[in-house]
C-alpha cells in the first residue's frame, strides 16, 4: 500500500489494504480528522493518482455514508478538515457536505443536510449518529428539535432528556409556549412525562398545561388533558377539577374523561359535579359514566 500527499494531490496504491489503514495514512499525511473508520475492515483495491483530497474521499468511501467539514483555506481553496464516517450503503454513498466558518454550531449545520432526506431516512441517520456518538450530537438533537416530522422532534426531546442534558427542560418549557402549533404540541405531550420525573418540580410546567387546555388548536387540548390524566393521582387534580365548571363545553368533556382515566375516585367526583350541567352533551356524559360505575360495583359485589 503506498499513499502520497504532494502539492495538496493525493496519490493512492492499494492491493487487498483494509480501507481503515488507507484512511489512517490519508489523515496521517494531510492532518484531516477521521472519526469512525475503524470500522471499515473490508479489503480495498484500488490505485489513483493526482486527485485533491475530497475527489479522492470520494472514491474511497463510494458505497459509504459521510459527513465530510469543508473550509476555505488561505489561497481561496475549499479543503475537507474533517471526515465523519457514518455507515455503509449498499448502491451508492451519501455525502453530507457541510461548509465551516458559519455561526451555526457544526452539529446544526450537519442537521441542516439531513433536512432534504425523506422520514425514514433521516430516522436512519439520526440512529446510526447516536450509535456513534457523534461529537456533537448535542447539537444535532437540538437541531432535530425543530424539525418537521412530530416523530423525529419527539425521539429528539426525549434522547435528549435520557442524555441528561439538563437544559432540555428548558427548551421543552419553552418549545410548549411556541407559536408553531406543531412544535407546541409535541413539547407539550413530554411535558407530562418530565414532570412526572421530579424534573419540572418548581418550573412552570403547571401552569403551561392549565393554559394548553384552553389552546385554540383542539390537538393540543386533548394533548394537555392527557397529560395532566397521566401524571400521579393528585398532581394537576386542581386544574382538572377547574376545568370541569369551564365556560365551554368541549373542554368541561375533557375534563370528565381526563379525571376518569385517574381512577374511579375521581371519575365519580366529576360526573357528580357535571350531572346537571346546562349542556346536554356534558349530562349525557355524566349519566353515562355513572351508570358505567354503578355497574361495575354490582359486578364486584356479586
Amino acid at each position: 500500500m503506498k499513499v502520497a500527499w504532494k502539492e495538496q494531490r493525493l496519490s493512492v496504491i492499494a492491493e487487498k489494504a483494509p480501507l481503515s489503514d488507507i484512511l489512517y495514512q490519508i489523515s496521517r499525511q494531510t492532518r484531516i480528522e477521521i472519526h469512525g473508520s475503524e470500522r471499515l475492515q473490508e479489503p480495498v483495491s484500488i490505485c489513483f493518482s493526482g486527485l485533491t483530497l475530497h475527489e479522492s474521499l470520494k472514491k474511497l468511501l463510494a458505497h459509504i455514508n459521510y459527513a465530510i467539514f469543508m473550509k476555505a483555506a488561505s489561497y481561496g481553496e475549499i479543503l475537507p478538515t474533517r471526515l465523519l464516517i457514518i455507515g455503509h450503503r449498499h448502491v451508492s454513498s451519501l455525502e453530507f457536505i457541510v461548509f465551516q466558518g458559519d455561526e451555526k454550531s457544526e452539529g446544526e449545520l450537519f442537521y441542516n443536510n439531513l433536512q432534504g432526506l425523506d422520514l425514514n431516512t433521516r430516522l436512519i441517520k439520526i440512529q446510526e449518529l447516536l450509535e456513534i456518538n457523534h461529537p456533537h450530537i448535542e447539537d444535532i438533537l437540538y437541531s432535530a428539535t425543530r424539525d418537521s416530522d412530530p416523530l423525529i422532534r419527539e425521539i429528539a426531546y426525549k434522547q435528549l432528556h435520557e442524555r441528561g442534558y439538563r437544559s432540555v427542560a428548558g427548551l421543552l418549557l419553552n418549545d410548549s409556549r411556541s407559536s408553531n402549533a406543531d412544535i407546541r404540541k409535541t413539547a407539550i405531550s413530554l411535558l407530562g412525562e418530565l414532570f412526572g420525573s421530579g424534573e419540572l418540580f418548581g418550573s412552570n410546567a403547571m401552569e403551561i398545561l392549565k393554559d394548553a387546555t384552553e389552546d385554540d388548536n383542539t390537538d393540543i387540548r386533548h394533548m394537555a388533558f392527557s397529560q395532566l390524566s397521566h401524571l400521579a393521582a393528585q398532581d394537576g387534580l386542581s386544574i382538572l377539577r377547574e376545568r370541569l365548571t369551564h365556560p365551554d363545553p368541549e373542554i368541561r368533556i375533557m375534563a370528565i374523561e381526563a379525571m376518569t382515566s385517574k381512577g374511579e375516585e375521581f371519575a365519580l367526583e366529576a360526573a357528580r359535579v357535571v350531572l346537571h350541567d346546562n349542556d346536554e352533551l356534558v349530562r349525557s356524559k355524566a349519566e353515562g359514566l355513572m351508570y358505567e360505575l354503578e355497574a361495575r360495583k354490582e359486578v364486584r359485589e356479586e
